[in-house]
């Protein structure tokens, strides 16, 4: 009895050894996954367009000219200003003269009819010029720097928009006042009378200071005129 007891036992100790010895061994409890906040998504605003009216700014085409560059009048010539000064009047045979001093290098043209000027030398650096014509008459002179002369630029069209100007001188299209002969300046002028009354001089002194119209006659003691 005894002995059956205990061969029922070790069997079924045996018995729950195998079983225990071929059941997987239990895996640790995961927790579950708790649901997380995805970060919202947020739609990036577009540009909207918008349409305004704007004045597009005249361009060079064949209609106009093409427009100056902002440093284009620093590379004109720099001119000098012509200077001319009367130095003296006088007359010679009934003829009267002008003396006119002018700045040196400088070319000059009468404007006056009946005028003329001739070059005479120079003295103390300025040009000399004698110039005669009619008596008792007003003649212009003008000067000009020859060094300032700008060539004309050819384009093929000198018309310019509204509110600019065509520049000969640079061939372009500007808002500036173009300056027309700024190199050359008129002068005027006056020419002595050579109308003298020589038997008003009474002594051979004052007969002389206007030898250009009088004589002094020696033996008779009076001035009369030159003929």
């Amino acid at each position: 009895m005894n002995i059956s007891l205990k061969s029922f036992v070790f069997t079924a100790l045996l018995s729950m050894a195998v079983f225990g010895c071929g059941m997987p061994a239990s895996q640790p409890a995961v927790p579950p996954a708790l649901p997380t906040d995805s970060p919202t998504q947020t739609a990036t605003p577009q540009p909207i367009a918008t349409f305004t009216e704007t004045v597009p700014l005249p361009s060079p085409t064949s209609e106009f000219a093409p427009f100056c560059e902002a440093d284009a009048f620093s590379a004109l010539p720099q001119c000098r200003f012509p200077s001319m000064t009367e130095s003296s009047a006088f007359c010679s045979k009934k003829n009267p003269y002008t003396i006119i001093l002018m700045t040196k290098g400088m070319e000059y043209e009468v404007l006056t009819q009946d005028f003329r000027c001739v070059d005479s030398g120079e003295n103390d650096g300025m040009q000399v010029l004698t110039c005669t014509g009619p008596m008792a008459s007003r003649f212009e002179v003008e000067a000009c720097d020859p060094s300032c002369v700008v060539p004309t630029v050819q384009a093929l069209t000198e018309k310019c928009p509204q509110g600019y100007n065509f520049n000969g001188s640079l061939g372009c299209c500007t808002q500036e006042i173009q300056m027309l002969n700024r190199n050359c300046m008129t002068f005027e002028f006056e020419t002595t009378s050579c109308l003298v009354d020589c038997s008003a001089y009474d002594t051979e002194t004052l007969c002389g200071k206007n030898s250009f119209a009088c004589l002094w006659d020696v033996q008779n003691n009076f001035c009369y005129a030159r003929k």
